[in-house]
């Protein structure tokens, strides 16, 4: 999912500006998101105002969702984006909440890397191989167990609600008769819960 970053960029030091949109772009990345940095719209630092507003609209029209820095209502092109995003039906996500949620998630996407060697954007892909299957199981089962809704856990997966709850379903069998996915679920439970 590719997620148009957003934020207040005019009065402030640009080398602030690029810090705080590059820190929000590597926490998108490192969830799973492709993250679309505005500053990066191929404009050079003296263009207009208006002209990175025009490149910037087109950026985000390529996109499925916008992320809002907590400081976009200091901004009016932060302002006309998160206008578009609502007229288009895009998902809109804040980095407040964005920030609590995701550093559990963001735990449990460590220790699935840490017990199969495989990154977010590995196993939130539509691959039927058997370690991307038990990764995606793995991390719906215990994102569900810090009581993420169905459609928060599936956002991260890129899948639907039923998925969701096959995942789920299919956990329990898969620990009690496939040796081979209890000991990843033994393991990850070991990082999880020391």
């Amino acid at each position: 999912m590719k997620i148009y970053i957003s934020g207040r960029i005019t009065g402030l030091p640009l080398s602030e500006a690029r810090q705080r949109f590059a820190d929000a772009a590597d926490l998108l990345n490192a969830i799973g998101f492709e993250a679309v940095n505005p500053l990066n719209n191929g404009l050079d630092d003296k263009a207009t105002w208006k002209e990175h507003m025009v490149a910037d609209i087109r950026m985000l029209l390529d996109c499925d969702a916008i992320y809002m820095m907590d400081n976009w209502l200091e901004s009016r092109g932060a302002s006309v984006e998160y206008d578009i995003a609502n007229r288009l039906n895009m998902d809109v996500w804040f980095e407040s909440t964005i920030r609590r949620e995701n550093r559990a998630v963001l735990r449990i996407q460590n220790a699935i890397h840490e017990v199969t060697g495989l990154r977010l954007n590995q196993y939130a892909t539509k691959s039927r191989k058997r370690d991307c299957f038990y990764a995606r199981m793995l991390f719906v089962y215990h994102c569900r167990r810090l009581k993420m809704t169905l459609t928060q856990i599936a956002k991260h997966v890129h899948r639907d609600h039923s998925s969701m709850l096959h995942f789920l379903r299919k956990y329990d069998d898969d620990f009690n008769y496939n040796p081979q996915f209890r000991e990843l679920a033994e393991k990850l439970n070991q990082i999880l819960n020391p």
